[in-house]
């Protein structure tokens, strides 16, 4: 058997046997502590009261850990034992300093007027196709339990959104998607076959086709930074403070801001931010 079948193998085991214990024994004391004993989540959902929503926030947090974060640990864990794994990290760039990655953590920030705009016009187009209704419908209904998760009133529960949507979400993501994807299609096939490769299974697994262009671009910056610094926690970092500023974006505009789909004026912001991303993506190019 070949390294990158074992490689699959073990992470599609590892993930298939977090999801059982993580998310499964998890989630049902979770459902018990919140009083929804017996309940699935889709019979949670149809309950408005603030625990119900809670209990969807905790559900989140452990998908991530289940999905992403444990199993790519577990990956990890199985390359350090090695001395030399039959997949290899990622070469290292010598001149790397905190200034590339000060560069690299403003790549996405930049370009995201930009995304927000595209989204917008986007969804209008989508919700002009008949094939793309019933993707559009429940996305929406999706934006809906989002919504409710992200404005929970208690200060706990906004330390527990901030945990989930900033740091687990993030560092799972990368973990799974550059350190473990990325790192084993990277060992076999060209920089940039991987780079594409990465972005797009990113942008596959979210099952998003409302936020496709926001999760392809994404994708490709974080995967190109990850090539370019060949440091998993340059990405890592990247991905924690776009969800940080989004996070942030959302609170400040209050309730009804997430699931509203309003698309985004056409400002200077839009225009600026594609040349500052071209200029940071230029200077880390010819390092």
């Amino acid at each position: 058997m070949n390294s990158f079948k074992s490689d699959s193998l073990f992470l599609a085991f590892a993930v298939v046997l977090s999801m059982l214990f993580v998310s499964g024994l998890g989630g049902a004391s979770v459902m018990q502590i919140l009083g929804y004993g017996g309940m699935n989540l889709s019979e949670v959902i149809l309950h408005e009261e603030l625990n119900a929503a809670r209990a969807l926030l905790a559900q989140q947090g452990l998908g991530s850990l289940a999905i992403f974060l444990v199993p790519a640990l577990a990956l990890q864990q199985r390359w350090s034992r090695v001395e030399e794994p039959a997949t290899p990290a990622l070469p290292r760039h010598a001149a790397w300093s905190w200034r590339e990655t000060v560069l690299a953590w403003t790549l996405l920030p930049a370009l995201l007027p930009a995304l927000e705009w595209a989204s917008g016009w986007w969804l209008q187009f989508l919700q002009g196709q008949e094939w793309a209704a019933s993707a559009v419908a429940q996305a929406e209904t999706q934006s809906g339990w989002v919504e409710r998760m992200l404005f929970l009133p208690h200060w706990g529960d906004k330390l527990l959104g901030v945990a989930v949507f900033v740091v687990i979400a993030a560092v799972g993501e990368e973990l799974f998607f550059r350190g473990a994807l990325q790192r084993m299609l990277r060992a076999r096939l060209a920089p940039w076959v991987s780079v594409l490769a990465s972005a797009a299974l990113f942008a596959g697994f979210h099952f998003d086709l409302i936020h496709a262009p926001f999760l392809v671009v994404a994708g490709l910056a974080l995967a190109w930074i990850y090539e370019r610094s060949g440091r998993l926690w340059v990405p890592l970092g990247a991905h924690v403070l776009h969800n940080g500023i989004t996070y942030v974006q959302t609170q400040i505009e209050g309730p009804g801001s997430y699931a509203a789909h309003v698309v985004a004026n056409w400002t200077w912001l839009v225009p600026l931010g594609i040349l500052a991303a071209a200029a940071i993506v230029g200077a880390l190019a010819r390092k």
